[in-house]
């Protein structure tokens, strides 16, 4: 190999290493972006579902998950679970049966307005009328007598009426409890109580 040919190999040589240095750093310099990019992408969706949490009465806040509506009794014991007819004519127990003492108190399960209290085909019934994201939805109680007008704001667990009267649900140890649609449509008072997650987007 003459000196001609081996300078030439040398600048061959010199070339590809510039060559490969080149390319290492394009390379690392894509790696960097695709990192920053990552992190910006990470970030955006951390800042887009960051949620705000409803509060409870106490204005503390609720955390992530909160029940729409609570039991309407202290101590629940479930005596009589709801079966939904298969046609709205069909006989069904469109509601629940909760274990009672007479005189116990009533508690509101959610916000509403009492909208009935008195005596239903020889049954003593008291209905709340729900607002807010419950609403078009009432709550009935039997047997139940109202500690409140007609009309009356009642907020979500304040006491309003106690077990008394006449029932053909269960005998006096109980409270029947149902919730109605407009449309006379009935639901599942116990999937009310379940926790759901509450997540609002902050403005």
């Amino acid at each position: 190999m003459n000196e001609h040919e081996y300078r030439r190999r040398i600048q061959r040589n010199r070339i590809v290493q510039e060559e490969k240095k080149r390319i290492r750093q394009q390379l690392r310099q894509i790696m960097v972006v695709c990192a920053l990019a990552c992190v910006m992408l990470l970030l955006c969706c951390l800042w887009s579902a960051e949620p705000t949490y409803a509060k409870t009465n106490s204005g503390s806040a609720s955390g992530s998950c909160v029940a729409l509506m609570r039991w309407p009794l202290n101590g629940v014991q479930i005596v009589g679970k709801y079966d939904a007819p298969k046609q709205q004519w069909l006989p069904g127990h469109r509601g629940l049966d909760l274990r009672a003492d007479p005189q116990e108190a009533i508690i509101a399960p959610a916000d509403g307005v009492i909208a009935f209290s008195g005596s239903v085909g020889g049954k003593a019934v008291v209905t709340i009328r729900h607002g807010g994201s419950l609403s078009g939805l009432t709550s009935t109680f039997e047997p139940a007598k109202a500690e409140r007008d007609v009309g009356a704001h009642v907020a979500k667990g304040e006491r309003f009426a106690h077990v008394e009267g006449e029932s053909d649900h269960c005998n006096d140890h109980c409270l029947h409890w149902g919730i109605k649609s407009e449309g006379r449509q009935y639901t599942d008072p116990e999937s009310k109580t379940r926790t759901v997650r509450i997540g609002l987007k902050v403005l």
